[in-house]
């Protein structure tokens, strides 16, 4: 019996790529009208925050409030020295600009149109329209609680690597491995270096960007064919975490901090599941436990998104400072085993306010 849920994300995954077909030749006309109308479809409005030398562009689609999560998530980006243009895809209501205002260096509200990639493309338009060119750039949206730990890692990763071009995670499709110029990185978050804002690949991709409101056009022209252009013009990148970094973490690991990783994985696979069942019904001194345990952490990471599958790990020993929020069955898996380690004490609160978030969206 096929599961309900893999019933619901295939059918919904046919939906959007039928709905694509259209989109292709209806989307250049509609985006040559939407930027006859750019910057006038934008609303935008000062904060508080002065500018500086970092800026930080802060996706939000939240329509019935913004989230206390969301607005730590700026005090973090504020406090570690980033001036946060917030885009929000949908009108803020007053209560909501009488939180946020304070806090950032400007708000722009915009139709929700094109998702992240949307959002993004306004947003550095409008920033260089304003002729504002920032040391660093970081690119996030709130697909993702962030941060988990104040003290995390991330930020300052981005500023301490030469690299021009940097992302949050590096995706590469198995067999591949982590390399400059390899897989992709994911949407959620990006960090840019000055010079980035000149080349002619960064120009001309953004220029050029047509923008859509289906997941698959969104995939595959904003966060594929971001970094495929740009590493294919040899902009000199870095993903702070990948599938090879994650291993690398846990490689030298000791026998019982495995078990407590394979503990709190989180598997849509049911084979990959019943085969850490049998790893863990295992004694201790079970002849050749790490060969056979070692094994199944390289499959599992390689068959799905190793920092939602391996939560603990990623958390525990890598330093990943954020949870996906979406409703993927995965990430619904992941959300459990996280709030069970924190339960357990083997992994640290992020807080009363981001914990309630992540029990609200994690369905029992």
């Amino acid at each position: 019996m096929i599961p309900a849920w893999k019933l619901r994300r295939e059918w919904e995954s046919l939906k959007q790529q039928l709905q694509a077909l259209p989109e292709r030749w209806i989307g250049p006309a509609r985006q040559r009208r939407l930027d006859a109308r750019f910057p006038a479809d934008c609303r935008v409005r000062d904060g508080a925050v002065l500018l500086g030398e970092k800026v930080a562009i802060l996706l939000l689609y939240q329509p019935r409030g913004i989230a206390a999560s969301a607005l730590a998530t700026v005090e973090h980006l504020t406090g570690r020295g980033y001036a946060v243009l917030a885009v929000v895809n949908h009108p803020v209501s007053p209560a909501d600009a009488e939180r946020l205002l304070p806090r950032v260096w400007r708000c722009v509200e915009r139709p929700n149109f094109g998702y992240d990639f949307g959002g993004y493309r306004d947003a550095i338009r409008l920033l260089q329209r304003w002729r504002v060119e920032p040391a660093h750039t970081l690119l996030l949206n709130d697909s993702v609680w962030f941060p988990l730990d104040p003290a995390e890692g991330l930020i300052g990763a981005f500023e301490a690597s030469p690299a021009w071009f940097g992302g949050a995670f590096r995706f590469v499709d198995p067999p591949g491995h982590d390399a400059e110029h390899a897989g992709i990185f994911l949407s959620y978050c990006f960090h840019f270096r000055a010079p980035l804002w000149r080349h002619d690949a960064f120009v001309a991709f953004w220029r050029d960007y047509v923008c859509s409101s289906n997941k698959v056009l969104t995939v595959k022209r904003g966060e594929r064919g971001f970094s495929r252009a740009l590493f294919a013009a040899g902009v000199p990148s870095e993903g702070v975490w990948s599938r090879d970094r994650l291993l690398e973490a846990l490689q030298p690991l000791p026998d019982a901090e495995w078990r407590r990783v394979l503990d709190y994985a989180a598997y849509t696979d049911e084979p990959l599941a019943r085969e850490r069942d049998a790893l863990l019904a295992e004694p201790p001194d079970a002849p050749a436990w790490r060969d056979r345990a070692w094994a199944h952490l390289q499959a599992a990471a390689a068959r799905r998104n190793p920092l939602s599958t391996f939560v603990y790990a990623s958390v525990r020993w890598a330093g990943v400072p954020f949870l996906k929020k979406n409703a993927g069955e995965l990430q619904v898996r992941m959300r459990r085993q996280y709030l069970r380690a924190v339960a357990a004490g083997d992994l640290p609160s992020p807080g009363d306010a981001l914990l309630a978030e992540i029990r609200a969206r994690t369905p029992d």
